[in-house]
């Protein structure tokens, strides 16, 4: 009997991913395989963003095009944010994680965890969801309702599968990954703590985190297990002026934020900061615009993604009437775009015949790529299988968006 096969499409966040790979490993475990032909599935399931208008469009075309071009007796299944806020009726099935996972028959959804994972060299663990934050102008704590962490031991359980199937690096992520253990009063500093220690040939890299998340505690993990937490961190500031920050309804100030971020440049060696800014909030002045901007200039961001304000229906900045008119929007983010390549050049120049440590990950044109343990694109040139493997390397010189360099050492 021939197996049953799934197509998958995801958008938005490194949660995301990892709740489409959650579906995955748990279909391979009743069968239902994957394939990258989308006419030749009898499953499309679609994991959608409701981050942005244009993430929910993107979203929504993908679900048109798998409904026009499955085959017959085909089901295509949509979950994530858009189906969170609002119903589509229009797959074949609707509905979360747990209830996509319960519509094929598996046990316990909300105890899974993800038994193998075959999409990436580095993988993703969450380890928490939801967001009990209220910022004015964002769906997703509307879609992921409140925070809420996962038990240590199923992320032990996780990272032992991890560990067996030869992995080297984890992304620790969640909606709100600083949140993790509020409800038992631990922290994140202890999980961190506790993987180091119990996982010590693992590399750890934080995704997305608030700024009051970052305690003196996890400042110096990063110095007790420089091995293990790479020194890389993407701290969103989303606006540099307090009056838009407080419209914003976000849970800190500038002063707070460079703060915290000058705390881990004065500590932690070669560290990398990146950022994500909204451009054209409702109430976003030219003067609170050349806040952000002059901030940006002079702070040491390794990079800055930048983001058009979108408005979400539900959310408390939806109401509000624009000042900015469109036509400056496109050149406010045109400016930080720029910004953005210069702060990314400047960081890379740094490393120029300096050593980095690199995860190398595929080969390509006549290169093997990797991850430096800061978040930077290396490529070596190299005849021998470097997938998987992690050597320092002297950089010798920068490529557009890649360091390039050479083996200097196996690690």
């Amino acid at each position: 009997m021939e197996m049953k096969k799934a197509y998958y499409i995801t958008f938005g966040c490194k949660t995301n991913f990892y709740d489409t790979e959650l579906i995955k490993s748990n279909l391979e475990k009743i069968g239902i395989i994957e394939t990258n032909d989308l006419k030749n599935a009898d499953y499309i399931i679609i994991n959608s963003c409701a981050v942005t208008q244009k993430a929910e469009r993107d979203s929504r075309h993908a679900l048109n095009k798998a409904l026009r071009e499955k085959k017959d007796n085909a089901k295509v299944i949509f979950t994530g944010c858009v189906v969170k806020l609002k119903k589509l009726n229009l797959a074949d099935f609707e509905g979360s994680i747990n209830e996509v996972l319960k519509f094929f028959n598996i046990e316990n959804p909300e105890n899974s965890i993800i038994y193998d994972y075959k999409s990436r060299t580095r993988a993703t663990l969450k380890v928490q969801e939801g967001c009990d934050f209220v910022c004015s102008y964002c769906a997703i704590r509307i879609a992921r309702g409140k925070s809420r962490s996962k038990e240590i031991e199923k992320i032990f359980k996780e990272m032992e599968i991890l560990n067996e199937r030869g992995f080297k690096e984890v992304m620790i992520t969640g909606i709100q990954v600083g949140d993790w253990g509020k409800e038992w009063k631990l922290n994140l500093a202890y999980l961190l703590r506790n993987l180091c220690e119990n996982f010590p040939n693992f590399r750890f890299r934080l995704s997305s985190i608030l700024p009051l998340h970052i305690t003196d505690e996890l400042i110096e993990l990063y110095l007790k297990y420089p091995k293990n937490l790479m020194p890389h961190f993407h701290i969103s500031l989303q606006s540099a002026s307090n009056k838009v920050l407080k419209d914003m309804k976000r849970p800190y100030t500038i002063e707070i934020y460079k703060k915290i971020t000058d705390k881990i440049l004065n500590k932690i060696e070669n560290v990398s900061i990146g950022t994500d800014i909204i451009v054209g909030f409702p109430t976003e002045t030219d003067k609170d615009f050349l806040e952000t901007y002059n901030f940006c200039k002079e702070f040491p961001f390794s990079y800055i993604h930048v983001f058009e304000y979108s408005p979400r229906e539900g959310t408390p900045a939806y109401n509000l009437k624009s000042i900015v008119p469109n036509r400056i929007i496109k050149e406010r983010v045109r400016a930080l775009f720029e910004l953005s390549k210069i702060k990314k050049f400047e960081y890379m120049k740094k490393f120029l015949n300096k050593k980095l440590e690199v995860l190398f990950e595929n080969y390509k044109n006549g290169y093997w790529i990797g991850t430096s343990n800061n978040y930077l694109k290396v490529k070596v040139q190299s005849n021998e299988n470097l997938k998987n493997e992690i050597f320092e390397v002297l950089i010798e010189n920068i490529e557009g968006e890649h360091l390039i360099g050479k083996i200097w050492n196996f690690i």
